[in-house]
């Protein structure tokens, strides 16, 4: 028979694990470009998950994901977060953008919230860099 105080050291080592299981959240989409052409070989896709509740602050990255190797659109990506970094008041959003090496080649140039109460915008249209303007 195990005593009561058994029960509750057993219980104490068994919830920290399964709330760690149960905080761990993954937001999955695409990164999607309307241009008819492939990457460059070294491009990489970068995908964050933004704070941006401050206004005037830099925004805080909660996740990212950072994807080589894609030929062309969609590039699919996922982003694993812990859910307790989000905050009922907090408001989050998802950037993206491909580079070759240092070289921008696509960015969003709209925002992409997310938690905000409806479907989550888990694909992200970029918007090609126009390299004469660098």
């Amino acid at each position: 028979m195990i005593s009561r105080r058994g029960i509750i050291v057993i219980l104490a080592t068994l919830l920290p694990a399964a709330d760690a299981i149960a905080q761990s959240t993954m937001l999955m989409g695409t990164v999607n470009y309307n241009e008819r052409m492939a990457l460059p070989p070294n491009a990489t896709a970068l995908v964050q998950l933004v704070d941006i509740s401050l206004a005037d602050a830099p925004a805080q990255v909660i996740a990212e994901d950072r994807i080589s190797g894609a030929t062309g659109s969609p590039i699919p990506y996922r982003l694993r977060f812990d859910q307790t970094l989000i905050k009922p008041r907090g408001t989050y959003a998802l950037q993206a953008r491909i580079a070759d090496g240092d070289r921008l080649l696509f960015i969003n140039t709209t925002r992409h919230t997310v938690f905000a109460g409806g479907r989550n915008n888990t694909r992200i249209l970029v918007q090609r860099v126009d390299q004469q303007q660098r």
